[in-house]
């Protein structure tokens, strides 16, 4: 089997937290690799996590679905799929926790010239049972000329 070819992009995401009456935005700029594989789209890149450390974060985009991987300082694995109630794992080195995410809203929008993609999703996050709070994402990939 060939190896897929590897487009480099640049990826800019913003998240926003709503955890009981704080709020934060959290914006990432960052270059990566985005390929296809079957009929899933892949964007890799890497975050440095202020006094955590580097994080590898894998992108796999279906048509209804997003799945976030990351490796490195922070291990999560995580679905995201409208109006359904996803399982996943978080782990920063301390063991691993028991994660849901019930997602309200996901849009996936691709763009016919040149490389471009953008994903928004919002979803509530429960940790080991319980609530933690709101999480809005936007993320924009674009080919990196």
């Amino acid at each position: 089997m060939a190896d897929t070819a590897k487009t480099p992009v640049k990826v800019a995401m913003t998240t926003n937290m709503q955890q009981e009456d704080e709020r934060e935005t959290i914006q990432l700029n960052a270059d990566g690799e985005m390929y296809e594989k079957q009929e899933w789209t892949y964007v890799r890149f890497e975050e440095e996590l202020e006094g955590i450390g580097k994080v590898q974060t894998t992108l796999k985009i279906g048509n209804a679905e997003v799945m976030v991987l990351r490796s490195g300082a922070v291990a999560m694995r995580q679905v995201y799929a409208y109006g359904e109630r996803t399982e996943g794992t978080y782990d920063m080195g301390y063991g691993r926790l028991h994660t849901e995410a019930v997602t309200d809203h996901l849009a996936i929008t691709k763009a016919n010239l040149g490389w471009m993609m953008h994903i928004d999703f919002h979803y509530r996050l429960v940790l080991q049972g319980t609530p933690v709070g709101r999480y809005e994402i936007s993320i924009v990939i674009e080919e990196d000329a």
